[in-house]
């Protein structure tokens, strides 16, 4: 019935006029969207096929390794429009992939679709209003591990919804204010990992910025997070954020910010004060190239049935390169390192890398060929979640 329900939500969200680009993974407050370049409604149609091997190096009723052949089909559409005053964007997709062979406890068919809007508005020079949504209902989660929101493991079928709502205001040509609120939510069909994963935090956030110059501001900011369980409420718990940090735009196309302080983690079972960082970098030239980069310490709320807090790391980079007109490659490499306390007793830490590549070639027009190949590890000090995974593909893209 939550599911059912769940499913329902989706589908109205992404049919209404208010669906954005995913923020996830940290609160990095680049509170805008990425309007860049304005795009026609765009519509896509695509087609895939190819071979998924998970390994787990121990084999057990709860974690099966997958080995098998597989075919997937999805249409889409996008637009954008880069109004003076109202900027805003909208991004649909939706899929259906069948493993040939099946996966272990989960079946052979299942489905993933995504929905984003983005949009801004200046009601004067000082007053800026944004908002940021993201939904995405699918099963791998490999894309909702680079939001944080999701275990490394296979789970199953998961839906993963964000927004943040923001508002921006000058008081004066050097010193601003901007004052946010975002909420956040994931929820796993699967009952064995619902009871202890479904979950929505709540996160405030209060920041101050002071231009030192036309490209460089100066920040300080305050958050306050709650994150709440559905079925585990002993797991819920705040956090405090003191941050100090920097926002610096090198050109139009290149730009980057960081923040760096303290955060006090407060739970029912832990009290914990750690460093908290986070950082952000965004390279782009015309559509030729793309570079995004980011970073994240501080605590994380996935997988905390068995353990009192999960602190780590979190980093990764995506490039995408038009080497000429029909041709382009992208890459993306993504590292975690996870320390699980349990009070000493039965502490785990873990390594987890993905590595990612592709490139596509513009046969026609509105026709585009890919490939890809991504290879993704976890090492950890419980050998029961270890894995290996290679996934092949080939596809195309048809765009209208």
């Amino acid at each position: 019935m939550r599911f059912t329900l769940a499913k329902l939500l989706l589908v109205a969200a992404l049919l209404s006029p208010a669906v954005a680009s995913a923020q996830g993974l940290v609160a990095i407050q680049n509170y805008s969207a990425d309007f860049r370049t304005e795009q026609p409604l765009t519509f896509s149609i695509t087609g895939q096929g190819g071979y998924d091997s998970l390994r787990y190096r121990v084999t057990s009723p709860l974690v099966q390794d997958i080995e098998s052949w597989f075919v997937q089909g999805g249409v889409g559409a996008a637009y954008t429009r880069l109004d003076r005053t109202t900027p805003w964007s909208f991004n649909l997709d939706t899929s259906v992939i069948h493993y040939i062979d099946g996966v272990p406890r989960f079946g052979g068919t299942f489905y993933n679709a995504r929905g984003a809007f983005n949009i801004e508005h200046r009601f004067s020079e000082r007053l800026k209003v944004s908002n940021n949504f993201y939904l995405t209902y699918g099963v791998d989660p490999g894309t909702a591990y680079g939001y944080g929101a999701s275990t490394t493991l296979w789970n199953g079928q998961y839906l993963y919804g964000y927004n943040n709502f923001n508002v921006s205001y000058a008081w004066s040509p050097r010193f601003s204010t901007t004052t946010s609120y975002t909420i956040d939510g994931i929820g796993y069909q699967d009952d064995l990992v619902a009871n202890p994963e479904d979950r929505y935090t709540h996160l405030f956030a209060q920041q101050f910025a002071y231009a030192i110059s036309k490209r460089t501001s100066l920040t300080a900011e305050y958050r306050y997070r709650m994150t709440t369980y559905a079925k585990q409420a002993n797991k819920n718990f705040a956090s405090h954020f003191a941050l100090l940090g920097v926002d610096h735009a090198w050109s139009e196309r290149f730009s980057g910010s960081a923040r760096a302080g303290a955060e006090f983690y407060d739970s029912d079972i832990v009290n914990k004060a750690a460093p908290y960082a986070e950082a952000a970098l965004n390279y782009a030239v015309a559509r030729q190239t793309m570079v995004r980069w980011f970073a994240a310490l501080g605590f994380n709320g996935a997988e905390l049935a068995a353990f009192s807090s999960r602190y780590g790391l979190n980093t990764g980079l995506q490039m995408s390169h038009n080497f000429t007109k029909r041709l382009s490659a992208n890459a993306g490499v993504s590292y975690s390192f996870s320390q699980f306390d349990n009070g000493g007793a039965g502490d785990v830490s873990e390594h987890a890398a993905l590595l990612s590549a592709g490139i596509g070639y513009q046969l026609l027009e509105n026709l585009n060929l890919n490939a890809n190949y991504s290879y993704s590890t976890l090492q950890s000090s419980s050998a029961l979640r270890e894995f290996d995974r290679h996934r092949v593909s080939l596809g195309a893209t048809a765009t209208f």
